[in-house]
C-alpha cells in the first residue's frame, strides 16, 4: 500500500475494500514466492474459519483458494466480494454488509453458501 499512489478514499468501505484487496494479493503473491521457493516450499496454508462464536479451522492452500475465489467471483460477484472482506479484510458480517451497501442477512447468506462452495471446490481440488 506504501508504494502505491494513494486514491481519494471515497468512504471508510472503499479503503476497506481496496485494504481487503491487497492484503488478498499480498498473501497469494507471498504463497506464490514460498511455492517456488528452492528449499522445496510447499503451499501456504492459511485458516478459513468463520467469524463467529462457534468458529472452526481448516488449512487450506490460498492459491487453491484464490483459484476458486476467482471462478466463485466470475459466477458471482457479491459472494466473491463477501468472501474477500471476510477472510482477506477480516470484517465482521456487519462491516462487510456497509462496505457492500446490503443487508446483514443478505451477507450471512452468502457467506453460508460461498463458504459451503469454496469447501467444495478446494476438496475437489486436493484430491485431484
Amino acid at each position: 500500500m506504501i508504494e502505491q499512489d494513494l486514491p481519494e478514499w471515497q468512504n471508510r468501505a472503499h479503503f476497506f475494500a481496496v485494504a481487503a484487496q491487497l492484503m488478498r494479493q499480498i498473501l497469494v503473491d507471498h504463497a506464490r514466492a514460498h511455492r517456488s521457493d528452492k528449499r522445496g516450499g510447499g503451499a501456504c496454508n492459511l485458516a478459513l474459519d468463520e467469524a463467529d462464536k462457534d468458529a472452526f479451522r481448516v488449512d487450506i492452500d490460498i492459491i487453491a483458494l484464490d483459484d476458486a475465489l476467482k471462478t466463485l467471483s466470475a459466477m458471482d460477484p457479491q459472494q466473491g466480494k463477501v468472501v474477500e472482506l471476510k477472510f482477506f479484510g477480516g470484517l465482521s458480517i456487519e462491516d462487510t454488509a456497509e462496505v457492500l451497501g446490503v443487508s446483514s442477512s443478505t451477507v450471512k447468506r452468502d457467506w453460508i453458501t460461498a463458504r459451503a462452495w469454496l469447501h467444495r471446490e478446494l476438496d475437489r481440488s486436493a484430491a485431484l
